[in-house]
């Protein structure tokens, strides 16, 4: 039976702070390539959201919170994260009428609520709209709000598995 006194479980003080064995805690900070990730991830994200109705994601603006992954004892990974991710959307709709004219929408996706523990239906999203028409900011929060889970989350899912296998 091993005590303390046993020179395997003894881990001697090192003055080169060297992790013996693995045993301890290693975290590897993953913030920057979680939020170079995402944004080439998203930012692919296109909303056919019909009648000549289209929207794209243009950018990640906010990226916040945290993202690692930690390894234990030098063979048990953990990918952990608490992000909220704010992205610039843009949009454009064309108009029914004599001229058919084609309006610019802006807004903004939020999602408030990514955590490596919740579920993939516990995401939380928020869709506004800054910049245009009245009627059609109108019309493209409601259809952007519909379509954004289904969209987002296959990209959210391989964030989460890529940050596991690091």
């Amino acid at each position: 039976m091993w005590d303390e006194k046993d020179p395997r479980w003894v881990v001697t003080e090192r003055h080169d702070g060297a992790n013996v064995n693995g045993w301890h805690w290693q975290e590897k900070n993953c913030m920057g390539w979680g939020r170079e990730r995402l944004s080439e991830l998203l930012t692919s994200v296109t909303f056919e959201v019909g009648d000549g109705t289209t929207a794209c994601v243009s950018e990640v603006t906010k990226f916040e919170g945290d993202a690692s992954v930690t390894l234990r004892k030098g063979n048990k990974k953990f990918a952990v994260f608490d992000l909220s991710v704010t992205c610039s959307w843009k949009g454009s709709v064309k108009t029914e009428g004599d001229d058919e004219t084609t309006k610019q929408v802006t807004g903004e996706i939020k999602l408030t609520e990514f955590s490596s523990t919740n579920d993939e239906d516990e995401y939380e999203f928020a869709v506004t709209c800054s910049d245009g028409d009245a009627a059609a900011k109108d019309v493209f929060v409601k259809k952007i709000k519909a379509a954004v889970q289904q969209a987002w989350n296959p990209h959210l899912a391989t964030w989460v598995k890529e940050l596991a296998e690091m």
